[in-house]
């Protein structure tokens, strides 16, 4: 008789996995972390000449170093016979990002990159107050969100308080969360470290929320079939971690109709898609994975031994197949 894949038998195993996952994501995001105007504060100007990267990147570079904006990142790209200039930097106030504006102006015209000012043909300032406000409106929705998911968690999986507290539960959903945005974070920081034009951006935080409101849904999906399985048993003596095993296989197949649908989403959105689609759904592509192993890897097996149950059954799983 073949025995069935468990996953609670290695709970121990399955949660250092991903601890080890979560310490190389964050190590690979905070390495190379790099933030985009909208959050720095700066300016994007694109001009109708084509011009040689490497000097005017230099040269732009020692005159934002003279004009006291020491910290600048400045990204020069050729686009058929347009040039954009991004100059990301620290400034103290929208004023700051406006005058940076009329000095870069001035700066490509007596370096002679362009002839007229007629030449700029499109230009975006941002202010440090547009990074303050999606700071705190990121923030905002992440207090928010997990308040609500917790007082849900709370209320829904009382009727079997006496199995499992629903305390628990709401600790565990929020664990996975960490774990699930913390991976695309990690592979986003590593497209940082091989592309320097690439920063964490509005897009970014959008695909990090969007996988945030997924792993809750991917969870709490594992704790319903729990919940069931628990007011459906007739039995006092519960073996909780033989009826974990069995909830997580049978909304595995479910968890990964849903990947598999939502991968394939991703995947077109990906492959046609440029810029920040691209990077979007490169996000939550990876989000998506995330979330579909934490829910069955880490959610049950972490609020099994959460629940003190991993020692006092060893045996008795042992003997189940």
């Amino acid at each position: 008789m073949i025995k069935k894949f468990s996953i609670i038998k290695r709970a121990y195993i399955r949660l250092t996995v991903g601890w080890l996952l979560l310490i190389g994501a964050w190590t690979l995001f905070f390495m190379n972390i790099r933030l985009s105007e909208e959050f720095t504060g700066g300016v994007k100007i694109t001009i109708a000449a084509t011009v040689d990267e490497q000097k005017l990147n230099d040269s732009l570079t020692k005159y934002l170093i003279d004009q006291k904006y020491p910290n600048s990142n400045v990204l020069v790209q050729i686009n058929d016979e347009e040039t954009d200039i991004s100059i990301r930097t620290r400034v103290e106030n929208d004023e700051k990002v406006n005058e940076l504006s009329k000095e870069l102006k001035t700066f490509l015209l007596e370096g002679e990159y362009i002839t007229s000012q007629d030449q700029v043909i499109a230009q975006t300032i941002t202010g440090p107050s547009v990074g303050d406000y999606m700071k705190t409106s990121a923030r905002n929705a992440l207090l928010v969100g997990l308040a609500l998911m917790a007082i849900y968690m709370l209320f829904s999986f009382a009727a079997i308080r006496k199995s499992v507290s629903p305390s628990i539960l709401a600790i565990v959903t929020i664990v996975t969360m960490i774990f699930d945005v913390s991976i695309p974070a990690g592979a986003f920081g590593f497209l940082m470290m091989i592309d320097h034009s690439i920063a964490i951006d509005s897009v970014f935080i959008i695909a990090i929320l969007a996988n945030m409101w997924y792993s809750i849904n991917d969870t709490i999906i594992v704790f319903d079939r729990i919940r069931e399985n628990i007011q459906n048993k007739n039995e006092k003596n519960i073996v909780y971690g033989k009826l974990f095993d069995d909830s997580v296989r049978q909304t595995m197949r479910r968890s990964f109709g849903t990947v598999f649908s939502t991968f394939l989403v991703i995947v077109c959105m990906y492959i046609f898609g440029t810029g920040a689609v691209k990077d979007f759904a490169f996000t939550i592509g990876i989000g998506v994975i995330a979330g579909s192993y934490s829910s069955i890897f880490i959610s049950a097996p972490l609020a099994y031994i959460m629940m003190g149950k991993y020692k006092k059954e060893r045996k008795a799983m042992s003997e189940i197949n």
